[in-house]
């Protein structure tokens, strides 16, 4: 009997939510920093967003939901400085000269953990953390 039938459910995808006062600066961050998509999907009576996602993949993938997502829903609201997500990444250093070579220095250095992974930290425009690991 497999897991799936003696619970009765399976998750498909999961998203932290990511809350805002300027979703259009923030989209831009994550596209411009993390090399990211996004789609505001709402906006208020004065153009300001209010519902929203940033996600790695591209969008025509992402929309077919053939891979879980792997970003952040937006919504408007006021951010809080704390960890927002631990996010699990194939090619940590990579990643790591992206983001430095885009000019965003609030990231950590990458530290070989004891347990055999690879970590590190990287705060968000917005003022999260991102804990990031391979």
């Amino acid at each position: 009997m497999s897991m799936y039938s003696e619970k009765g459910y399976f998750v498909k995808e999961n998203a932290p939510v990511y809350l805002t006062l300027d979703m259009d600066k923030t989209a831009k961050w994550f596209e411009e920093i993390l090399g990211w998509y996004y789609n505001i999907v709402e906006r208020d009576e004065n153009g300001k967003g209010c519902y929203g996602a940033v996600f790695e993949m591209l969008p025509e993938i992402e929309v077919t939901h053939l891979a879980p997502f792997t970003g952040f829903q937006m919504f408007y609201g006021k951010p809080e400085e704390r960890v927002i997500s631990f996010m699990q990444v194939q090619g940590i250093e990579k990643m790591h000269q992206y983001i430095i070579s885009k000019g965003w220095d609030k990231i950590s250095e990458v530290v070989q953990q004891p347990w055999g992974g690879k970590t590190c930290s990287l705060t968000t425009i917005d003022g999260y953390t991102i804990n990031i690991f391979e």
